[in-house]
């Protein structure tokens, strides 16, 4: 009886063992780092793999400022708990991870003097510009190769030569942001007490040097104005050499791995203005105890700062250079302070009696419809509202409901760009209306106010278009495939296309809106650069022109535009 009662328990054993599924096999990634200039390995390289970029504390972040993870369209977030595996390259260069749980990663390098790079996975290995490791997968001859990071140095100075201590230094390129050409900053430090300076984290490129001086009055002293009621001067940002005015600036040239020494950049005086006003509350009450902080897109050295404490909440601040600024305004309320954020035009005179600490409290409501026959699911898509460098505003963000309606919260009177950072499948973004007027690729001006009608319309009769891209007859990988509207007046963010051919020289586009394109294909070209109508008429010969109907299927071959045009 006893054997026979463990026989039955065995089994039972055994009959569970099989019913219980077995843990996937892990994946194993492995490759090398070396430097893209000379080709050498590249040790202590750090290397990851994450199933998301966003950074740690970002959901309590977005909570805080009313936003939501998902509009950040460019990093996806990861589906359940974040993973994250590490290593380290040796000697010769190379690195392993072993036992990597199957999913779709971010894989990254990263090593000092040298830029980050973030691994492009092609055909069945991507999945929205992720990793695809599927169980027991093993790539292998993974390779980075880093680009070495360039430098430049030297002094800031006054009108006499001596040198500025703490001054903060930038240098900024231009490049494309939504369609326009802009100067965006790409590395910045501050001057020691002899007013020496060294940026040294910057791509090859060509750049324009800024030095500001940041004024933070921790006490709230500011000094008097000139008893003559005269314009007051002060120190304002100078692009090297000596010029308050980026046109005229000079650019510097970085090469990789370049250091170039020797910059003097001569500090220029221009008008400076003082800014008085009151701090109130949400409720109207003054805040007593608060600070205040000036924040400049255009010139993040301009920063100015202030502490009040008034029992009317009055506060004063001087040397304030004209221009466009976020005002920030903090209170420190035990372990949960609170902060609001308000635009402030600054002009070229003094400001008085202003009021800061309230949050605007416009709301703008809207629905998104759906144009044509089509079928798409509503319910979860989000509209994004986002102020530029002249309305520094915080975003603003609403979920859509089943029916189309949303409703954006905390919207100030400014010109806001509206997006939707994800346009689902089956659907393109046709239409913006706003009071019965299109607005599609232009700013919606809340000026006035936000009462309106606000109309997003999708539309469900997009086209699929393949390019087949080659040279000599043989397909291009990795080439950067754009489709342009013909009509130059229509060319923005919300109706161009841009797509990466695959390891077949294939780049496929979904949902393309009815119309005359130009097809372009380059080996290399800067990104955004074909906004710039100048840039695309002179090589407008060597696109593809492309008429698409609705719902229709295309295939186009085109030959791609070397890197050396």
């Amino acid at each position: 009886m006893k054997i026979a009662g463990i026989a039955v328990f065995v089994c039972a054993a055994l009959a569970q063992t099989a019913q219980t599924p077995s843990e996937p096999k892990p994946a194993v990634v492995e490759g090398k780092v070396v430097n893209s200039v000379t080709g050498e390995s590249i040790r202590k390289a750090d290397l990851t793999l994450t199933t998301s970029l966003m950074p740690e504390g970002f959901d309590a972040m977005v909570k805080q400022f009313g936003l939501d993870a998902d509009v950040m369209d460019d990093m996806p977030a990861a589906k359940g708990p974040k993973k994250t595996f590490t290593a380290t390259t040796d000697a010769a260069g190379k690195f392993q991870f072993e036992k990597v749980d199957p999913g779709d990663y971010y894989l990254t390098a990263k090593h000092a003097g040298f830029m980050d790079e973030t691994y492009k996975p092609t055909g069945k290995d991507s999945v929205q510009g992720r990793l695809h490791l599927s169980p027991g997968r093993e790539l292998s001859e993974v390779e980075f190769r880093l680009i070495p990071q360039g430098a430049v140095s030297g002094k800031v100075v006054d009108e006499d030569g001596d040198p500025v201590a703490s001054a903060m230094v930038t240098a900024s390129t231009y490049s494309f942001a939504e369609g326009h050409r802009k100067l965006q900053l790409t590395d910045n430090g501050t001057t020691n007490d002899r007013g020496e300076f060294r940026l040294g984290k910057l791509p090859a490129g060509r750049y324009y040097l800024n030095a500001e001086i940041i004024n933070i009055d921790a006490m709230g002293s500011v000094p008097p104005p000139p008893k003559d009621d005269a314009p007051e001067t002060g120190y304002v940002a100078t692009y090297f050499p000596a010029t308050t005015d980026v046109q005229q600036a000079e650019a510097v040239e970085v090469k990789p791995a370049g250091d170039v020494p020797g910059f003097v950049i001569h500090l220029q005086k221009s008008r400076v203005v003082r800014v008085k006003g009151a701090l109130a509350g949400a409720d109207g009450k003054p805040l007593r105890s608060a600070q205040i902080i000036l924040m400049s897109a255009a010139h993040p050295g301009s920063m100015r700062m202030t502490m009040v404490n008034n029992p009317e909440g009055k506060f004063e601040m001087a040397n304030v250079p004209p221009g466009a600024y976020m005002a920030i305004t903090m209170q420190m309320n035990g372990a949960s302070p609170s902060m609001t954020m308000q635009p402030l035009i600054v002009p070229n005179e003094n400001l008085t009696d202003i009021k800061l600490g309230m949050a605007p409290e416009g709301k703008l409501q809207g629905r998104v419809v759906v144009a044509g026959d089509g079928k798409v699911a509503l319910k979860g898509l989000r509209v994004m509202l986002t102020g530029d460098e002249d309305a520094p505003v915080m975003p603003s963000t609403a979920a859509v409901d089943e029916s189309g309606a949303f409703a954006l919260a905390k919207v100030a009177p400014v010109p806001y760009d509206l997006r939707l950072p994800r346009v689902p499948d089956g659907a393109y973004l046709k239409s913006v209306l706003w009071n019965g007027r299109e607005i599609l690729g232009q700013p919606l001006d809340l000026s006035a106010g936000a009462g309106g009608d606000l109309q997003v319309i999708l539309g469900t009769d997009g086209a699929k278009l393949d390019a087949a891209v080659s040279r000599d007859d043989k397909p291009v990988a990795d080439a950067t495939v754009v489709l342009l509207p013909e009509d130059a007046g229509r060319r923005y963010p919300e109706t161009t296309s841009s797509e990466e051919t695959d390891d077949t020289g294939h780049a496929a586009f979904q949902d393309v809106p009815p119309g005359n394109y130009l097809l372009f294909a380059w080996e290399k070209v800067e990104q955004g650069a074909w906004f710039d109508a100048a840039f695309v008429k002179a090589i407008a010969s060597q696109a593809a022109k492309v008429t698409i109907g609705p719902k229709e299927s295309q295939r186009v071959q085109i030959k791609v535009i070397p890197a050396s045009k």
